[in-house]
């Protein structure tokens, strides 16, 4: 006997959509990926996009609720689900989604991002998606640091299942940036494997003096001017430095933890695990597929 779908959840971001149809109990029972990102729907035909996507197990399980998180939910989205201040909790998040009505009387429920004003600065930051990660990966009790690295990098620190503060390092855009737009690149080969020597040299570089960086930037094309690195050699020299960068500066944030929990690819958080390794933390690797284990929470399910 086949077991009932309760819920359809959708991870669906600037570049790509995931689904799973999840059991009453939160398990996932069948999930699926390669669906267009918000930024390939044309139109704003979401609707289209998501029928196309997963419309038979929308015509199959009539009952399931459906629930997306992610960027679907921001301005440029589908409809737009305001930030959830903190503390994030789960109740919190639930409280501040949003319904999107759908053909044949069926809804849509997108949830929330996050937002955290610095009380020292007034400035605001903000994720949308990680939050549901970080539900699905975190226990509920206990204090604890979630770690995402990416494009921009997300540092959350977590009290009792809720999200207290946060902050973004642009470290992904800012790496991309700098080796396919300024002179640091010019002497870098962009396609080169992984070399680790010279990206433990960068993150010792970058964890030693994190306010220095737009100096020590620098070094990544006086290393190959010098041959003390090659062409192969500086992009991880320069990932490197980077990412330990952006560990320092979180530490000088909120002290130094001994423990984080890396929520992202095995390629980033292996990187980001051997960076930690030098600062002196341990990086565990979460859960896989945390986004829906988030989602299943948040609607109640698990």
């Amino acid at each position: 006997m086949s077991v009932a779908t309760a819920l359809i959840g959708l991870d669906w971001g600037t570049t790509s959509l995931r689904a799973w149809r999840l059991g009453a109990d939160g398990a996932v029972l069948e999930g699926r990926d390669g669906g267009p990102g918000i930024m390939k729907v044309e139109g704003g035909a979401f609707e289209a996009a998501l029928e196309a996507f997963c419309g038979d197990w929308l015509r199959a399980h009539p009952a399931a609720r459906l629930i997306a998180s992610g960027m679907i939910g921001s301005k440029q989205g589908w409809r737009e689900a305001p930030y959830c201040p903190c503390p994030a909790s789960v109740s919190a998040l639930a409280a501040h989604t949003v319904e999107v009505p759908l053909a044949g009387g069926r809804a849509l429920t997108v949830l929330p991002g996050v937002c955290f004003t610095d009380p020292a600065t007034g400035v605001p930051d903000v994720m949308r998606g990680e939050e549901t990660q970080i539900m699905g990966a975190l226990p509920g009790r206990g204090a604890h640091i979630a770690v995402l690295p990416g494009t921009h990098s997300k540092w959350a620190w977590v009290q009792d299942g809720a999200i207290v503060s946060f902050a973004t390092f642009m470290t992904g855009e800012v790496y991309a940036a700098l080796l396919g737009h300024t002179i640091l690149g010019r002497l870098m080969q962009a396609d080169a494997p992984p070399d680790a020597a010279a990206f433990a040299r960068g993150v010792a570089y970058g964890l030693e003096a994190p306010a220095s960086l737009l100096s020590r930037l620098f070094s990544a094309r006086t290393l190959g001017l010098f041959g003390t690195l090659d062409a192969a050699r500086l992009p991880a020299y320069l990932s490197g430095l980077l990412i330990g960068t952006e560990i320092g500066g979180a530490l000088a944030m909120r002290g130094r933890p001994q423990r984080v929990t890396l929520l992202g690819s095995a390629p980033l958080v292996a990187l980001y695990r051997d960076a930690l390794a030098a600062a002196g933390i341990s990086g565990a690797e979460g859960p896989a597929d945390c986004a829906v284990a988030g989602m299943a929470r948040i609607a109640g399910t698990r």
